[in-house]
């Protein structure tokens, strides 16, 4: 069997209909919505399902929503292959489902934190007070040390998500983000400012991480299965009990994506599948590892197209 690195995607890749075809495939998996539904005291379902829309994008929403369907179609995809994955990463919030996968959460709990994750850092900053912008074919040469030059105090931009040697996302104050946007016009081949309800992975989110650590505290970890790629560091690890920290460090560090998936080819992955709704993540990989074949996975047609890729 291959070395399969599997990932999980993050905000940003739900949409309605999602895991529809899935649910209405697999009894089990009708299963795993319905204690969705039961965990979180709404219909989980529904929302997942017809919406609406801005409803589905709230971040308290669009965090267990994610978590729900991807983790369903890593069950299909275990039940219909067997696969043993060699390694598993998620991007932001895709990390709790990789954790998930892993046996560190139990599906129940996972649910949980992921709703209160998107509740805190909902709260964190004021409605309109923090952003994101995506920065298409950008020189990091040029727009690290511009950050550093606009940001003081509360009046902050910085790197969120190191996405490929082509593509990062800042996250900071409203006014200083427009600042950078402007002030890099040259630096990058186009700007997009993100839909998203604040500036996440930025020192802003340090207080909702404080908070967050505290939820997490609650919480059984248990002993993982399978080595996280994660988020802060781009390493491997399999050690519980490094884990909270970890997650912590998260809500204000970078995501350094491209550093862990070219640190999951270092460490022999021959497949990558993203499991889960979209091609974001999938798309990302292809230009990370161009050698790497890498293949997005939802529907219950793309889970049989794969069985023969694995073995």
């Amino acid at each position: 069997m291959k070395k399969v690195g599997i990932v999980f995607p993050g905000q940003g890749a739900q949409y309605v209909g999602m895991g529809k075809k899935l649910y209405d495939s697999f009894d089990f998996v009708k299963e795993y919505f319905a204690r969705a539904d039961k965990v979180l005291g709404f219909s989980i379902t529904d929302l997942c399902f017809s919406g609406p829309d801005d409803e589905l994008r709230q971040t308290y929403n669009t965090q267990p929503s994610l978590l729900l369907v991807s983790y369903a179609v890593w069950q299909v995809i275990k039940n219909e292959t067997g696969l043993k994955p060699y390694l598993v990463a998620g991007h932001s919030l895709g990390e709790y489902t990789a954790l998930l996968a892993s046996g560190y959460f139990t599906f129940e709990d996972a649910l949980i934190i992921t709703r209160k994750r998107g509740l805190l850092m909902e709260e964190a900053c004021p409605q309109g007070k923090g952003g994101m912008a995506a920065l298409i074919g950008a020189d990091m040469t040029k727009v690290g040390p511009l950050l550093k030059e606009i940001s003081h105090d509360d009046y902050v931009v910085v790197p969120a998500n190191l996405n490929s040697s082509e593509q990062v996302v800042l996250s900071g104050d409203t006014e200083a983000l427009k600042e950078a946007v402007e002030k890099l016009k040259g630096a990058y081949k186009k700007a997009v400012f993100l839909n998203v309800s604040g500036p996440f992975h930025s020192p802003l989110m340090t207080d909702a991480a404080e908070k967050l650590k505290s939820e997490l505290s609650k919480f059984t970890c248990n002993d993982m299965e399978v080595p996280v790629v994660f988020n802060v560091d781009a390493t491997p690890c399999g050690d519980k009990h490094a884990v909270q920290d970890k997650l912590y460090k998260q809500m204000f560090s970078p995501v350094q994506w491209e550093m862990s998936v070219k640190k999951m080819a270092e460490q022999g992955v021959e497949l990558f599948i993203e499991v889960g709704p979209q091609k974001v993540l999938t798309n990302l990989i292809k230009r990370i590892v161009p050698g790497i074949p890498c293949y997005n996975v939802e529907s219950p047609e793309e889970i049989e197209a794969i069985k023969g890729l694995i073995v």
